[in-house]
Parts: structure tokens; C-alpha cells; sequence
């Protein structure tokens, strides 16, 4: 008895996918997401510092880390100070790449008077 296996080839097409580009500030919507957010992070890091600085002062309760390197109101106040620096580059970098996007294609275009808005709007 003889026994034959044949293999069958199975091609798989997939559809064409999202075209990548290389335009700069592709990220910009995730700049400006993670900017709102460090905003918020760097003010709950500040009022931690301040918090410690005024137990120390004795002026509020206990603080919530007693002892150890959290428990230092200079690396709260530096932590506060870091994130709002990152979360001024992030807006910097979002809003450079918004103005790139807005700026006309070509000199061709900029040459083009373009109608100025007008003040009335409808307030329905």
C-alpha cells in the first residue's frame, strides 16, 4: 500500500493598508492630549510640595509619606517643575506642527485673496 500526501498552497491577499507618510507633526493631536494631562499631573505634584512645606512650617497635618525620599518637599516641588517644563515642549511641538499644516502649499496659493471672515454669525 502506498501512501501519497499532496500539499496544497494557499495564497492569502490582503487588501491595501493606510499609507504611511513622513510629514512632521503626525503626533500633534497626542501632543496636545499629553500636554492637557501633564498640566494636570504637574498641579497635583505641586500642591503635594506645598502641603509638605507647610507641615514643616507647621502650619498643616501630617503629610502623607512621613519619611523617606518622597517625603521632601524640594524633589514634589522639582517633580511639579519637570512635568510643566515637558508639557510646555509638548504644546510647543503641537502647535508648530498645527501652524506647518495651516501654512499654504505653495506660492501659488498665497498669492490667492482669500475672502475675510466677516463679524456677523448667526446666534440661533
Amino acid at each position: 500500500m502506498e501512501i501519497k500526501s499532496a500539499f496544497m498552497v494557499v495564497r492569502i491577499r490582503f487588501g491595501q493598508g493606510p499609507v504611511v507618510t513622513r510629514r512632521n507633526g503626525k503626533n500633534s493631536r497626542a501632543a496636545m492630549l499629553a500636554g492637557s494631562l501633564l498640566t494636570l499631573i504637574s498641579i497635583c505634584l505641586l500642591s503635594l510640595g506645598i502641603w509638605r512645606l507647610c507641615q514643616d512650617l507647621d502650619l498643616a497635618n501630617n503629610f502623607i509619606f512621613p519619611d523617606g525620599f518622597l517625603s521632601h518637599w524640594q524633589v514634589w516641588i522639582a517633580a511639579a517643575a519637570l512635568t510643566q517644563y515637558s508639557c510646555w515642549g509638548l504644546t510647543r511641538y503641537a502647535k508648530a506642527a498645527h501652524g506647518r499644516a495651516e501654512a499654504p502649499a505653495s506660492e501659488k496659493d498665497a498669492d490667492i485673496e482669500k475672502p475675510e471672515p466677516s463679524g456677523m454669525a448667526a446666534n440661533v
